[in-house]
């Protein structure tokens, strides 16, 4: 199904995308997306679509690991099952997507556990995580993720 008369101007008339990037640009929870063209404007794609659903960003800082936590991997739990993703920011040509790391929850308001494994070898478990934030989490020392 064409969407794109429903999707914004920006989709009116054809134009050739080189690459995009992907990040929370106003941190409302909602994904959006920066694509540049060839010879022309980059375009924004500000996510405004209506939800009711929750979600958690978590920005992390590695102390023991490299500051950007590149490479941390990093899973969730909530009432409808598990999630993964690794820290990165690769994505599309010669574009650079957010660090942080952004989980759709649905319904589900809590995350019962993160759980990060840091590059470093530093495991570090949360529970009980209110969504609908972007939570700052710095890497632990050896001995306090221990615990």
């Amino acid at each position: 199904m064409d969407v794109s008369k429903d999707s914004g101007a920006v989709f009116s008339q054809p134009w050739v995308g080189r690459g995009m990037a992907i990040g929370d640009l106003d941190n409302d929870g909602r994904l959006d997306a920066v694509v540049t063209t060839n010879g022309g404007a980059a375009h924004i794609l500000h996510n405004e679509t209506p939800t009711s659903n929750h979600w958690l960003t978590l920005a992390l800082t590695g102390h023991t690991s490299n500051r950007d936590a590149i490479g941390a991997e990093i899973k969730i739990t909530t009432t409808h099952g598990s999630q993964y993703t690794t820290v990165s920011t690769t994505g599309s040509y010669l574009s650079s997507n957010d660090k942080r790391a952004h989980f759709g929850l649905g319904a589900d308001a809590v995350v019962k556990t993160v759980e990060i494994h840091w590059p470093s070898g530093i495991i570090q478990k949360l529970e009980n995580v209110a969504g609908d934030q972007i939570l700052k989490v710095d890497e632990p020392a050896r001995a306090a993720a221990a615990k």
